[in-house]
């Protein structure tokens, strides 16, 4: 045991499953109400913090202090955690979570001299980011004893996004809803979330890519009185355009259909359409929509209001005859 761990990265799911592992690793089955306390940054104070590290274990051979959101611990705080690190009680392991923190950060680095530290990026790219997706989706039915189609996997990725919270649940349902059947398929997946919520995805996303703005506006407002959410969206407007971007260059390459449904990572029956999409749309209007969305991202993450106008204004955008 390590007397300190600092888990840091946005990769929410991993980082917290794996927490979990380490509270089992660590403490005996029926201790934590003993010997486990939970902080947030937020709140905690530097005394209620060395405290409780500094208390002794009952019935156990340790007790665990986890702090989560350290990165918004309040300065003073840190100062006492810093100096408490300098002589850490055997006795007690110190769990750290934080969603950033800069390398040169002295905090992280303190807690790396002395623990461990564990990171939990997302991918550099959108393109790796979901590619290490689509391994993950096929690992987790794996170890269900379940497999995905590549349309079923498709259609789970372009439903929930790369994120791999929202992905869990969806998968493990699935995993449930098939029973004793080995494989997901399209049809499984369509009846999980609802064939009209997938016809109106698949309408946005075709509308977009053929720059059909009466078709987007009104797929986009019939999602949203449907109740699905802008972020998500936002999610599956980014990964079109990505599709349409790098269809272009392969466009541009004359590969084979073949070889172009596994660069892009998706099946056959969904290449025509995207690759009609890539031949409307230039390469220019294409990237200059990739930073309106990420504008939108920020815009939608900072604000609780306005957000259905905000994904009108980059549907506009995003089928505007200026990206020719």
């Amino acid at each position: 045991m390590a007397p300190a761990y600092l888990l840091v990265g946005e990769e929410v799911l991993l980082r917290e499953e794996f927490l979990s592992q380490l509270l089992r690793a660590l403490l005996p089955s029926g201790m934590e109400p003993l010997n486990l306390d939970v902080l947030v940054g937020t709140e905690a104070t530097g005394e209620d913090l060395i405290t409780r590290c500094r208390t002794v274990p009952a019935f156990s051979p340790r007790r665990v202090v986890v702090l989560k959101e350290a990165d918004r611990l309040r300065p003073e705080a840190w100062e006492s955690l810093l100096t408490y690190l300098e002589n850490p009680v055997s006795t007690t392991c110190l769990i750290c979570i934080a969603e950033k923190l800069d390398s040169a950060d002295r905090r992280l680095q303190r807690i790396e001299q002395v623990g461990k530290l564990l990171r939990f990026a997302l991918p550099r790219t959108e393109e790796e980011r979901e590619r290490r997706t689509q391994r993950w989706i096929t690992e987790r039915a794996r170890q269900q004893g379940k497999s995905l189609t590549p349309e079923a996997q498709m259609l789970l990725l372009t439903l929930q996004g790369p994120e791999l919270l929202p992905l869990a649940h969806e998968v493990d349902k699935l995993c449930l809803f098939v029973g004793e059947r080995p494989q997901i398929d399209l049809e499984a997946v369509e009846a999980l979330v609802g064939h009209g919520r997938v016809q109106g995805i698949f309408a946005l996303t075709r509308a977009v890519g053929h720059r059909d703005l009466e078709g987007a506006l009104s797929c986009l407002r019939d999602l949203l009185v449907r109740g699905e959410e802008p972020l998500r969206i936002l999610g599956m407007l980014a990964r079109q355009v990505r599709l349409l971007l790098r269809a272009k260059e392969l466009l541009a390459e004359s590969r084979a259909p073949g070889e172009m449904s596994r660069l892009l990572g998706i099946p056959r029956m969904f290449l025509s359409e995207i690759l009609e999409g890539a031949k409307i749309a230039s390469v220019a209007g294409l990237e200059r929509g990739l930073v309106r969305l990420l504008d939108l991202d920020r815009a939608l993450k900072s604000s609780g209001k306005g957000q259905s106008l905000y994904l009108e204004l980059a549907v506009i955008d995003l089928c505007s005859s200026e990206q020719n």
